[in-house]
């Protein structure tokens, strides 16, 4: 006598089949967040070291002009400021505009400009 086969032969191939493309569908999907999100990461860190220091020579530019007016318009100097990558040169760029309106400007300093340090103070000497 023969014994009866289980008419449910071969799903075990199938499930697991199922379960794999599942499985890696599942992981093409985390994948792609997970780099969107070291993207994104990345992106914010470079903007901060590229901002580090023209933040701070624009902090320092706007704290001068609060000591008086510059004597010429535009007026340009330099700034070097202490930033997590070293010493880098910054020219600051003040500008009149609409009558009494300043507009301080700050940006990378080439390696062969030759500029002004910055003024302690806008405010004119004591006769």
């Amino acid at each position: 006598m023969r014994a009866a086969l289980p008419a449910r032969r071969g799903y075990a191939m199938v499930l697991v089949l199922l379960f794999l493309v599942l499985f890696l569908a599942l992981l093409g999907v985390a994948y792609r967040e997970m780099a969107a999100a070291l993207r994104i990461v990345s992106v914010q860190a470079i903007q901060a070291q590229r901002d580090e220091g023209s933040v701070h020579a624009l902090a320092r530019a706007m704290a001068l002009l609060e000591t008086g007016l510059p004597p010429a318009n535009p007026y340009v100097c330099g700034a070097t400021i202490e930033t997590s990558a070293g010493p880098r040169s910054f020219r600051v760029t003040f500008t009149l505009e609409a009558g009494t309106t300043w507009s301080v400007r700050s940006a990378p300093a080439l390696p062969d400009e030759s500029l002004l340090p910055m003024p302690g103070t806008f405010a004119a000497p004591p006769p």
